[in-house]
């Protein structure tokens, strides 16, 4: 599905670079949050060094993860670290299906059992654990599933995303893909049910106007929203070889280095 695992290996800075980074940032803009993401950020060994840097210097961590390098001993690892919160990637609640999605069989296997590792480590300590799942054709029905596993496991919420192009994907990427919807009134209807639980109280992170705009988008994936983009004034990135950006689809402002 994603295919940045494709892209040649950069010069990554190292853990020491990255602490003079967020050192950096401490100093300039005071207590500010901090989201280690990927490519998968626990192939580093490093990481939970870097994060318990940060957790000193009073700078809120959170990582995305697939979950599937997350052991015993490390889960501990990542609580003592101070990390403030984990996303975890699931994208079914049948083993078939997320593996089928992310290409590789067993994966769903070890991410669960990563996650309820990182579950009892957890515990008490007030780190925050997430499901995030990317909506597609293939595990639209499992959708509602996914969010009864966040209730069944006492985890903190899932959010939804909707499939999208990579950064270099061609305009009309949907057209290519087995992965986009065939029937949009199905989507829609579990859409409408994802909004009829979060009102009820599930642990549903997405605003329910968020699952109608994904509606819109579904059905016109082509179609820009003609609305400021606030990306560019309220992020800033640094890319694992030091290049900053305010957006992606922008060239680097510079490199850290």
């Amino acid at each position: 599905m994603c295919g940045i695992w494709k892209s040649p290996k950069p010069e990554e800075l190292s853990a020491n670079e990255w602490k003079e980074v967020i050192y950096n940032l401490r100093k300039w803009i005071g207590p500010c949050r901090v989201q280690l993401a990927g490519g998968e950020t626990f192939v580093r060994d490093d990481i939970t060094d870097i994060v318990r840097f940060a957790t000193e210097n009073n700078v809120l961590t959170g990582v995305v993860t697939n979950g599937t390098m997350i052991t015993k001993e490390r889960a501990k690892d990542i609580v003592d670290s101070g990390l403030g919160y984990i996303h975890i990637s699931v994208d079914g609640i049948k083993a078939d299906t997320h593996d089928f999605i992310r290409g590789i069989t067993g994966v769903h296997d070890k991410a669960i059992r990563g996650l309820d590792y990182l579950r009892k480590a957890a515990d008490g300590s007030g780190m925050s654990i997430c499901l995030a799942t990317i909506i597609m054709k293939q595990n639209m029905y499992e959708l509602i599933d996914l969010v009864q596993l966040v209730e069944d496991k006492g985890l903190d919420g899932i959010i939804f995303n909707p499939l999208g192009p990579t950064i270099d994907s061609d305009p009309e990427w949907y057209k290519n893909t087995e992965l986009w919807f065939d029937d949009l009134s199905e989507i829609n209807g579990i859409l409408d049910k994802l909004i009829e639980l979060k009102k009820k109280g599930a642990r549903i992170l997405n605003p329910p106007e968020q699952f109608q705009a994904m509606k819109k988008y579904f059905e016109k994936p082509y179609i820009t929203v003609p609305e400021r983009c606030m990306v560019g004034i309220t992020n800033l990135s640094i890319t694992c070889d030091g290049y900053i950006h305010t957006c992606f689809k922008m060239p680097p402002l510079g490199n850290v280095r």
